[in-house]
């Protein structure tokens, strides 16, 4: 199933470090597009990566 263009946007966000709401870094980290470090950041998996098209996927 494809991803909404506001999942896109979230995934993007997170790339790019900008911030994201608690609800928005749920989806992504129970995706399985992110994952949540102890200290808080917030960072794409290489499947998030993949699918926003980084150049370093």
């Amino acid at each position: 199933m494809p991803l909404t263009d506001d999942q896109m946007r979230i995934l993007r966000d997170i790339d790019a470090t900008m911030p994201i709401t608690e609800a928005e870094t749920d989806w992504a980290v129970r995706a399985g597009y992110a994952v949540l470090a102890e200290d808080g950041d917030i960072d794409l998996t290489e499947q998030g990566r993949e699918l926003i098209g980084c150049p370093y996927a």
